[in-house]
């Protein structure tokens, strides 16, 4: 097509990256460079193709066209040219390793072109920013340094790291969008620990990242060897090792933390988050009680604090839900392993409370607990701890499984039994019955209703909570006793 219509064209950057290094599974994002009439070449591009095209930005000539084929979508961008020539285009782009060039008007000659030293850069797995002046004109790219070094496993050039430092600064101007996008790149990666730990290191994290900050320096206390931030780094690190080794071997596990939250995002890039964030309250619960360090509350400031971190990453109210629950849960575990051998009613409320999202709970509580190695951690709560919770994510797994309970009665039979209005009251009495069925206390209608005439009873000395008067309860128990 670039011959045809007599345009220099080029293929340039990821695809052929990719290609170079051999990536496993190729890659569906490719970039063209256009010399002139980019919104016409685009567009003929796409008819070609039965698609359609999107402007992307028009001052800058940039547009993308999404194709289908065979199950997999692919996304082909098109630019024009910056700069009077290839040469001065490349130095406008990000890093070397991303500026190799094939001429498409060259075709079917396959020679790429490499004017800034990418094979070399590639070969070494470095990464190395093209021009200083690019960072500042689109400070993403300092995000886009950590991500490429988490997909490939490359190391950034010190230099480059020097200059990453000095514009850090330009990261808030980023678009809330953008910067979600290679954050969880970042963390979508099972290499994100040493990559969350480089941007620690230079306190880029502090930028992306609301409430890193106030967790730096912060003392914990004879339980924990660690402060509250680096503490969070090395549950990271747990994480990952737990996730990539022992509980990958586990196929449900595997699919369940594997699966898509939204868009792209799975499970487990959304519990590296929260484990990141799981002790953020605790700079401001912090209390020092009887010589004692105590963090009370600070799973509930925790949670809150988290609105603010999604409302700045951009985050979708699925992931919201799920990171607020995360860290509102996660000493949950903790006490259950309190118990030599957690209750059955223990174990039915965690799980009813968490619900879908309680083996996600446990692995972030296996994290913490391995990230946890103070001089008054007792290694025998340890162990305990990892059996019961290991334990309980079998459970989970094997409950899914079972056909759910019969329901015994709905909140219209309570209601018409004990003539009760709709409130608060019915769905308490609702879920007690479920509880006391799932642990073989209930098995038939009758029992349901004879310990729902329990419950409301207890409910007089509170009449003006649920609208339940004494002499309503005297005389709907008194017919229900005389209907059996």
């Amino acid at each position: 097509m670039a011959k045809k219509n007599n345009i220099k064209a080029w293929l340039v950057g990821g695809a052929l990256r990719d290609m170079v290094i051999k990536k496993k599974g190729g890659t569906t994002d490719f970039d063209f460079c256009i010399e002139r009439n980019t919104f016409l070449f685009a567009s003929k591009f796409a008819k070609s193709i039965n698609s359609r095209m999107i402007i992307l930005d028009s001052k800058q000539k940039s547009y993308r066209v999404i194709a289908k084929i065979k199950g997999k979508f692919y996304t082909y961008d098109f630019t024009g040219m910056r700069g009077k020539d290839l040469r001065s285009d490349l130095l406008s782009r990000d890093f070397t390793i991303n500026t190799l060039v094939l001429s498409l008007n060259d075709m079917p000659s396959i020679k790429i072109i490499d004017l800034l030293g990418a094979r070399r850069d590639l070969a070494e797995k470095r990464i190395r920013v093209v021009d200083e002046p690019v960072l500042k004109d689109d400070p993403l790219r300092i995000l886009r340094a950590f991500s490429l070094s988490s997909l490939y496993g490359f190391r950034i050039e010190k230099k480059t790291e020097r200059m990453l430092i000095n514009y850090k600064k330009f990261i808030g101007k980023v678009s809330k969008e953008r910067i979600n996008e290679e954050l969880f790149k970042i963390l979508s990666s099972p290499r994100a620990y040493p990559v969350i730990k480089k941007m620690s290191d230079l306190f880029i994290i502090d930028e992306v990242i609301p409430y890193v900050t106030v967790q730096r320096g912060v003392h914990q206390g004879a339980y924990h060897h660690l402060d509250v931030w680096r503490h969070s780094l090395e549950a990271l690190l747990r994480l990952e090792a737990l996730t990539n080794r022992r509980l990958s071997r586990n196929k449900e596990i595997r699919e369940y933390l594997y699966k898509e939250v939204t868009g792209k995002h799975k499970l487990i890039d959304v519990i590296k988050l929260a484990v990141i964030l799981h002790d953020s309250g605790k700079p401001f619960a912090k209390k020092i009680v009887n010589k004692k360090t105590i963090f009370h509350t600070h799973e509930k400031i925790g949670a809150d604090l988290a609105d603010e971190v999604c409302k700045k990453l951009k985050l979708s109210l699925k992931e919201k839900d799920m990171l607020k629950k995360l860290i509102f849960w996660h000493l949950r575990p903790g006490y259950l392993a309190d118990q030599r051998y957690p209750s059955k009613r223990a174990v039915y409320r965690f799980f009813r409370d968490t619900g879908d999202y309680g083996p996600a709970v446990i692995i972030l509580s296996l994290a913490d607990w391995r990230a946890t190695r103070g001089p008054l951690t007792d290694s025998k709560k340890r162990r305990r701890h990892e059996r019961i919770m290991l334990n309980l994510i079998n459970k989970y797994f094997k409950d899914k499984k079972n056909k759910p309970l019969p329901k015994l009665i709905d909140g219209f039979d309570i209601m018409k039994r004990f003539n009760l209005e709709p409130s608060p009251l019915v769905g308490k009495v609702l879920k007690k019955i479920k509880e006391e069925q799932v642990l073989g206390k209930i098995t038939n209608k009758h029992e349901a209703y004879k310990f729902a005439q329990r419950i409301i009873e207890r409910q007089v000395t509170r009449p003006q909570r649920h609208k339940v008067t004494k002499s309503q309860v005297k005389t709907n128990t008194k017919s229900y006793r005389e209907s059996f």
